[in-house]
Formats: structure tokens, sequence, C-alpha cells
């Protein structure tokens, strides 16, 4: 993707072992307490990506949270981790 700044976020624990980031992706729901906490620990944060499933099950009080700070929202479509055929096409990484 490219992004200078990119985090994961699998859990809460995940949000400590970063110290800066422009962009997050969540490998899990989207809570209001969660994104308070990111918030916080990347106040230079403009970009966050999530599944399609997340997404339709994002509360109206993280929507006005993330617009309020002008943060952008990237749907993730994929379904479950893409092959290794899928990878090598997509990237032209070498097995």
């Amino acid at each position: 993707m490219g992004h200078k700044h990119r985090v994961v976020i699998s859990r809460y624990d995940d949000i400590k072992k970063f110290q800066k980031a422009q962009f997050v992706h969540f490998r899990k729901f989207l809570s209001k307490k969660l994104l308070l906490e990111i918030l916080e620990k990347y106040p230079n944060l403009r970009k966050i990506s999530i599944s399609n499933y997340a997404f339709k099950r994002l509360s109206k009080e993280c929507f006005e949270i993330l617009s309020k700070n002008k943060i952008k929202i990237l749907v993730s479509y994929s379904i479950g981790r893409p092959s290794l055929l899928e990878l090598k096409k997509n990237k032209s990484i070498k097995l």
C-alpha cells in the first residue's frame, strides 16, 4: 500500500507497540473506546481501513468522531486471507 506510517491493530495491546501512524488498519471491530484510544495515541491519523463487515456495524458515534477529525475511511471488500497465487499475481511476489 505504500503508506509511510501504517499500523495494523488486531487487539488493544497493538496500540502500545507503535510510535507514529497516519494510516491504521483494524482487524477487529472499531468501538468508540478503541477509536478514542487510537486518536489519543496517533493524533496525526488521516486514514483508517476496516472490513466491509465491520463498516456495516460501525456506530453513528464512531462516524461522527471520524468525521470531526477529518479521517478518511477505506473499506476492504476482500474476503479472508488472499491465496499465495493471488499475492503472486497481484504483487509479483516470488514464492
